[in-house]
């Protein structure tokens, strides 16, 4: 079963459309949960609108966006997690039908999003998901949490998303998972959600930046591998299809790093 969490502060309108996404799915083997940060905008009205279609729901203040999907994570009775926060929104009617076909025994499933671009354009996001690609997402892109479907058992192994972080800990998860806990990962050939890129993360991104940076700090090794993509982006793009060279390339950066 598919747990769908749904956090909101002061968004009535998002989860509105959050909401009727969720709503008018054909499937119905999902758990539905929405925690509200104690809203005054009239979000708590729209929570009671619809509250028979939620497996549980909570308005009350709380600690941030991490402390909320916190909550959510504790009380979800589903094998995978799906985090659809208020503005996101699932593509079509089937989306869970369709995402149920591929959810069997990876840690994290990881669909396709719609977000608008620069020029308000469609964007879909791409599906290299080999160590070389997770990599390369998680420093110069991201893996987006609206079209993820996580095994609780990875929460319940390695831990919460971290609340002293207020933009960046789904990165921290991704990184902490993927990369330091060898989490198995694939991708499914599906759009999931459509990505509200209002969002804190999105309108933030120098503030993001800083808090990657901290925390990386606290594992030197794997900073090297970050800094590594970060600071050879162009000439990476070059060796990528040379094995040897790129592998040439990456021991020469570590020596030189170490060096220096």
């Amino acid at each position: 079963m598919i747990s769908i969490i749904t956090i909101n502060y002061n968004n009535k309108e998002g989860l509105r459309k959050t909401i009727e996404s969720v709503v008018f799915q054909t499937s119905k083997d999902f758990e539905w949960i929405v925690i509200d940060g104690g809203s005054t905008d009239g979000s708590k009205e729209i929570i009671d609108e619809y509250s028979n279609y939620m497996s549980y729901y909570i308005s009350e203040p709380d600690d941030g966006i991490y402390n909320a999907m916190n909550k959510g994570i504790m009380v979800s009775k589903g094998d995978y997690l799906l985090f659809l926060n208020s503005g996101d929104s699932l593509s079509n009617k089937d989306t869970l039908i369709e995402a149920q076909l591929y959810l069997v025994d990876k840690d994290i499933y990881v669909g396709r999003i719609h977000s608008m671009g620069k020029n308000n354009e469609s964007v879909i996001e791409q599906d290299d998901f080999s160590p070389e690609g997770i990599l390369r997402k998680l420093t110069f892109t991201w893996i987006p949490h609206q079209a993820s479907f996580i095994k609780k058992r990875v929460f319940e192994k390695y831990g919460l998303y971290r609340e002293d972080q207020k933009i960046v800990s789904d990165w921290w998860f991704y990184f902490r998972s993927l990369v330091l806990n060898n989490c198995s990962i694939a991708s499914i050939p599906i759009t999931v959600a459509n990505y509200d890129t209002s969002g804190v993360s999105h309108t933030n991104h120098n503030e993001a930046l800083v808090e990657q940076k901290n925390l990386l700090k606290e594992f030197p090794a794997i900073s090297v591998y970050y800094h590594f993509y970060k600071e050879n982006h162009d000439i990476i793009q070059i060796l990528r299809g040379n094995r040897f060279l790129f592998w040439l390339y990456r021991l020469y950066y570590y020596f030189f790093r170490k060096l220096h």
